[in-house]
């Protein structure tokens, strides 16, 4: 089977995603394009790239808060140059031409608030630029304009993967359960997540099949210590359901 592949975004909840693509890899599901947004832009690249889920969750978790959280003097408060770097080195390409297959990376126009699916460019760059969560991180500068978070337009790239002709699974590791918030902290990040959720609405109304990682709900989007938590989630999730996504994807 054939299929083109769109991660959310989610933070640390897109050790789901590799643990879905665990999963895909042990039924011989061939990918042949992919798209992400914030997070899940870092995994499609790493897919793009020919990474196996097992080089993804060893990247995964070898990156540690001070890679997310370095202080900044520009607007925002943390800087994702390290972990710009980190990335950098590790899947050590500067161009789309190294790319095994198709991969687009949902960006958001910080002036015209537009989102872009990148498939030019320093891809590194770009991942960063889709995860640049303002105000949390600032933003980042190619060229003479900056970007932020993927996820502010679209946090769910199905489009771009939808004009090439393929079949696509999406994958969403922020589904919205109930709950009130009991702090400043829970109440930003339940805001993130309603935004997140309302964006996704229309890439699930085009993709040919979809699938909530329900497992990674109550995760928090930086929790270190929930990554296999997340990864599990994401292989058990879409193997109890993939007798159903497969016949959407056929």
């Amino acid at each position: 089977m054939k299929i083109a592949v769109s991660f959310s975004g989610g933070g640390l909840r897109v050790a789901a995603h590799i643990g879905a693509l665990k999963f895909l890899e042990e039924q011989g599901v061939e990918i042949t394009a992919v798209s992400g947004s914030s997070a899940g832009a870092m995994v499609a690249l790493m897919a793009a790239m020919g990474y196996s889920s097992d080089e993804m969750y060893a990247f995964l978790k070898s990156v540690n808060q001070r890679d997310l959280f370095k202080l900044t003097s520009n607007p925002g408060l943390f800087s994702l140059q390290k972990l710009e770097s980190k990335l950098s080195r590790f899947v050590g390409c500067d161009s789309y031409a190294t790319m095994k297959i198709p991969l687009f990376i949902c960006v958001t126009d910080i002036n015209s608030g537009e989102s872009l699916y990148l498939d030019s460019g320093d891809p590194v760059a770009n991942v960063i630029a889709s995860s640049s969560l303002t105000p949390t991180f600032e933003a980042k500068k190619i060229g003479k304009k900056y970007y932020v978070d993927g996820g502010f337009s679209d946090n769910l790239p199905v489009q771009p993967l939808k004009e090439l002709g393929e079949k696509v699974l999406a994958i969403n590791v922020n589904p919205l359960t109930g709950g009130n918030p009991k702090g400043f902290k829970s109440l930003l990040i339940r805001s993130i997540l309603i935004m997140l959720h309302a964006n996704v609405r229309p890439s699930k109304k085009i993709t040919d099949a979809y699938i909530d990682i329900e497992g990674v709900a109550r995760m928090h989007l930086f929790n270190f210590k929930e990554i296999e938590t997340g990864y599990k989630a994401g292989y058990e999730e879409i193997k109890a359901s993939w007798d159903e996504l497969k016949q959407k994807l056929i």
